[in-house]
């Protein structure tokens, strides 16, 4: 079962397209379910999230969690999702603040 597991500054007023833009499993090898955590910083509330498994929006415009640390499994996974083969998974944060922000987050991918 792999597991996509990263953090991120993103600097005031800034986007990142895709958290998991680069990795191997951006574009999905086989049919798996997915599960999607995803924390900031203690100012983690200024994030604007959107999560992406293929055509189904996961989440849009969704607040980041605070808790300042990489997400706890199963605590944190508050997002699932099952996808196809070949299917791009997209993570998209935005930092609405003044000051930037550390993202947390972890992508567990579980074939099926």
């Amino acid at each position: 079962m792999p597991l996509i597991q990263g953090t991120l500054s993103l600097g005031a007023g800034t986007v990142n397209d895709n958290l998991l833009q680069g990795s191997q499993f951006e574009f999905l090898p086989y049919d798996a379910s997915l599960a999607f955590a995803i924390n900031g910083d203690a100012g983690g509330g200024d994030l604007r999230i959107d999560v992406y498994s293929g055509q189904d929006v996961l989440a849009e415009n969704l607040v980041g969690n605070t808790v300042n640390r990489f997400p706890i499994n199963p605590d944190d996974f508050l997002l699932r999702d099952v996808a196809g083969g070949g299917e791009r998974i997209k993570v998209r944060v935005r930092n609405t603040a003044t000051a930037a922000r550390t993202v947390y987050f972890s992508v567990i991918i579980d074939p099926i």
